[in-house]
């Protein structure tokens, strides 16, 4: 794509007005750019460490459209690997996880080893007559592998910046998950699809405090509740809770609203770590006060502090996404207390989840609505609070925003995702990425 274009598509999130073109949730190819501008070059999450403890195992992921291995080599490094055999390209693993010292293609019997190496193959000698070089025809390799706090990360891009960079001030926001115990991931990951645009769930992760109320209006009245016990019409109203946002560089954010610790129910066990001493040392005044952050790792991934789970919401087209879930218990909970937390994690979000189906069911509609001819010349408004959002930088965290309830992290991520569709490479995304200083 030659810069015109680029920045015409850039164009349809207008920076002054704060509103976005619906043709980026609709447009078959907006869509195939944002493979090749975001996807093949961001640094995306791909599983926990813990889920990979010992040499072999693997997991079968994604990365954007992209099939991916997975490896724990010898070393106890990380390898990652397209899952697509050299000679006519069928998945060479098709189990969602497990333990291998080397992975055989169904279809003609290549091998690989968990190195993504080609290391046999039927009739080397006698129908290739020893031509074939197998160095040059193992699995293409992901260009770069990292580790944040146990969460493994991929990059295709050897031009993207190093994994630290690219978080940057999110890690404060992540810390305030994995500062809460000796968190590992349950065995298992459950995956649904949903005909979405994968933006519609990123912007809601990243700060969408405006519709708890309406949205979740029903699950509340039907009694759910929260995992510390907290859930009310009261505590979902946009004009009654209080907490702060958060932005960084290269589009991660959050929301977190703070808790009233003296409704928290004590008797849960889940509850516990709230009133630890030596937690509470390590997250710090502000952290200490949050509830639940609902956080975006830019592009894809919602992380969400109070149930502690990991959402990857994969495109699968504009308008179709696979959301694959990870939750997290801390290891030295007993077993029924570790049981407890998972169930709570997915009677709020997963396929059964009261919170994800009333979400879903809004990301499908405002999908479907930006479809159509006619509503397409309409653009949809994320102004709230444009031009009033002043950044907090008093040492207390990253600069941030003294509010909840506002519209300054999704406007943000549309501004990040107008960054990365104008830039033709990482140099002149870098050159260019904004930091959140100053009024918003």
């Amino acid at each position: 794509m030659d810069n015109a274009v680029a920045s015409g598509i850039a164009g349809l999130v207008d920076l002054q007005t704060g509103t976005v073109n619906r043709k980026i949730f609709s447009d078959p190819e907006i869509y195939r750019e944002e493979i090749e501008r975001i996807y093949a070059r961001c640094w995306l999450f791909l599983a926990h460490e813990s889920q990979l403890p010992a040499t072999g195992d693997y997991v079968n992921v994604y990365m954007g459209e992209e099939p991916v291995l997975v490896c724990r080599d010898a070393d106890g490094s990380f390898n990652a690997f397209i899952n697509s055999c050299r000679h006519r390209g069928n998945k060479v693993c098709r189990a969602d996880a497990g333990n291998a010292k080397s992975f055989q293609c169904p279809y003609h019997g290549w091998t690989y080893n968990v190195r993504g190496d080609l290391i046999g193959l039927p009739g080397h000698s006698e129908l290739y007559r020893d031509q074939l070089d197998r160095s040059r025809w193992g699995l293409p390799r992901v260009a770069k592998v990292d580790s944040y706090r146990g969460m493994i990360f991929a990059t295709f891009d050897p031009e993207a910046p190093s994994l630290d960079e690219f978080l940057g001030d999110i890690r404060w926001g992540l810390d305030m998950l994995f500062d809460q115990g000796d968190l590992v991931a349950v065995p298992g990951m459950a995956r649904w699809t949903m005909d979405v645009n994968w933006k519609f769930a990123s912007d809601n992760a990243i700060g969408d405090m405006y519709h708890g109320f309406w949205t979740h209006r029903s699950a509340v009245l039907s009694g759910h509740r929260s995992g510390n016990g907290q859930a009310s019409l009261q505590t979902l109203s946009p004009s009654l809770e209080n907490g702060f946002t958060m932005v960084t560089k290269y589009g991660h954010g959050f929301n977190a609203n703070f808790i009233d610790k003296s409704q928290v129910d004590r008797s849960s066990p889940l509850s516990d770590w709230r009133f630890d001493p030596a937690v509470q040392a390590k997250l710090g005044p502000l952290r200490g006060k949050v509830n639940r952050a609902n956080m975006l790792i830019f592009p894809n991934l919602f992380v969400n502090t109070g149930s502690r789970e990991f959402m990857l919401r994969r495109p699968m087209g504009p308008a179709k996404m696979e959301i694959s879930k990870t939750i997290l218990v801390d290891k030295n909970l007993p077993a029924d207390v570790q049981r407890m937390a998972v169930r709570a994690s997915n009677r709020h979000f997963g396929p059964a989840g009261m919170f994800e189906q009333d979400d879903g069911e809004n990301w499908d509609q405002s999908t479907l609505a930006a479809q159509t001819a006619i509503s397409q010349r309409y653009d949809l408004n994320y102004a709230m609070g444009l031009g009033f959002g002043q950044t907090v930088d008093d040492g207390a965290s990253p600069p941030r925003i003294d509010t909840l309830t506002n519209e300054h992290a999704q406007f943000w991520m549309y501004r990040v995702w107008a960054e990365f569709m104008a830039a033709g490479s990482w140099p002149e995304l870098r050159a260019s990425a904004q930091e959140p200083r100053g009024r918003m």
